[in-house]
This record gives C-alpha cells, structure tokens and sequence, in this order.
C-alpha cells in the first residue's frame, strides 16, 4: 500500500487509532473461527483470566456446547493494551489441529501465528513479538531499527539461560512491571558473562574477568573504558533499584536498560 501511494502521488493521512482498527480487523478475520478448534475448559479458562463470563449455547447435533466466546470477546475489546493482553492469551491456547484429506495442516496454532506474523508485517501499531520455547510474547516496539539490531538479534546469539531471562525481561516491560524486568536484564547479563568466560562468579567478579580479557586480547583502551564504565553504572543500577526489588523505575529507564544490555551483548559476542 505504501509502495503503490508513492507511486501514485497520495498521500493518505490516518491517524493512529485507524491504524489499530485496520489491525483489528485483520486479526478478527484471520481468528473467526477459532472458537470451533478449542475445547470448553480452554475457552473457559481465556475468559476467566480476561474476567468475562462465558455464554453456551448446547449443540444437541454434536452433543456439546457451542459459542463463539474467544471472537466475541476480541471484537468487543475496544483499549489497544487490554485487545493485546487478550491476543497474547489467545495465541498461546492449545489450538486443535485440523488435517486435510492430503495429510496437511488445514487449520492449527503454527497456521494462525504465522498468519499473524503476517498481519504485524503490514500493519502499523506499536507491537513487538517474539517466539521463546515455543511461547509468543507481545511487547511494545520501540524504534524498528534498534528492536531489529539490539532485541531481536541479541535473542538470536544469548545460551539459553540469558536467552530465559532476557524475554522475562521483555514481558515484566509490557506488564509495566519495570523492577522485575531490570532484574531480569542483570540476570541475562550475569548468565551470559559466566557463559562467555566459562566460570561461576556473579556479575560484578566478571565484569572484572571481561576486562581482564578485553586487555589481553587488545582491545582499543578507551573502548575498554567505555565497556567499564557502563558496566559500573548497571551494577550499581540494578543494585539500587531491582536486586532488592525496592528500585523506583519508569518505562523510558526500563527501555533505556534493555537497549543498553543488548548493546553490551552485542559486542561481548563479537569480541569474545
């Protein structure tokens, strides 16, 4: 659509708002029929946590119940936070799989999140998805380059224990739980130096350790300086605010804290 409006000369002016009911709407036309491929106690249980009731119908063809609970509960969402929330849920239920007389998949949950995945492509609203152990996970997007180069990248190299608490850190950040997701940042760097430089000791002994390395493998001394001091200041950041779950952390910190580990990382990957 971009494309064909810059050839053509329009400019089309849609606010926001527009941008996440044409969002909607794709996401409704692709899910419309995933109340029929999950059972009761699933459908059941998206409600409950959403806290709406759930309305039956009995089928007394099939001999069961019937509704349309999961789609009608996304079309009457109407805040873009709480429609997130639910899809989230929505796209990690136990989806029941449907084969085609040639043995394919006809309708499954790989189906409906790669179809979603395909929504996000062309679609302008502020999400960010990612898949860990099989999970996805929704969280807001920051400036498309440095999400590309300093999240998803940085989850493409990290041992799967920094990997763990790297996306716990990303989801704590969506729930606005901004301590717990810089606890979970510290985590990820002290699992992934013990990884890198094979060894046991806690994040401030290896920050150390990295240095010592930096210098034998010579490294620019500023550059080395700079890795320190950064170092340094998380240390005693996360110190202060998440280690003892008292800290006073707000979104543009949190955002803040999880670009700069990555950057951290990026370059420990490169040069270690």
């Amino acid at each position: 659509m971009d494309d064909f409006n810059k050839r053509w000369g329009i400019i089309e002016e849609i606010d926001y708002k527009e941008e996440f009911e044409k969002f909607k709407i794709r996401v409704l036309t692709v899910f419309r029929e995933v109340d029929s491929h999950v059972e009761e106690e699933v459908v059941e249980n998206f409600c409950n946590k959403l806290g709406i009731p759930v309305n039956w119908t009995y089928d007394d063809f099939n001999y069961r119940n019937y509704g349309e609970n999961i789609i009608n509960i996304l079309t009457s969402i109407k805040e873009e936070k709480k429609f997130y929330f639910a899809l989230e849920l929505l796209l990690n239920l136990p989806i029941q799989t449907l084969i085609g007389y040639s043995h394919d998949e006809k309708y499954s949950r790989n189906i409906l999140v790669k179809k979603f995945f395909e929504i996000l492509n062309y679609s302008k609203v502020n999400l960010k998805v990612i898949i860990e152990d099989k999970k996805v996970v929704l969280y807001p997007a920051g400036d498309e380059m440095l999400d590309v180069e300093l999240v998803d990248n940085t989850l493409n190299f990290l041992n799967a224990e920094a990997k763990k608490h790297f996306v716990e850190a990303l989801k704590f950040y969506q729930d606005k739980k901004y301590i717990k997701s810089a606890e979970g940042l510290r985590r990820s760097l002290e699992e992934f130096l013990r990884n890198r430089l094979k060894n046991t000791k806690g994040l401030n002994a290896n920050i150390t350790e990295l240095q010592a390395k930096l210098k034998k493998d010579g490294r620019d001394p500023q550059v080395r300086n700079i890795i320190q001091s950064t170092f340094g200041c998380l240390d005693q950041y996360f110190n202060e605010n998440s280690k003892h779950n008292d800290g006073d952390i707000d979104d543009s910190e949190n955002e803040f804290l999880i670009y700069q580990t990555g950057l951290l990382m990026r370059y420990i990957n490169s040069n270690i």
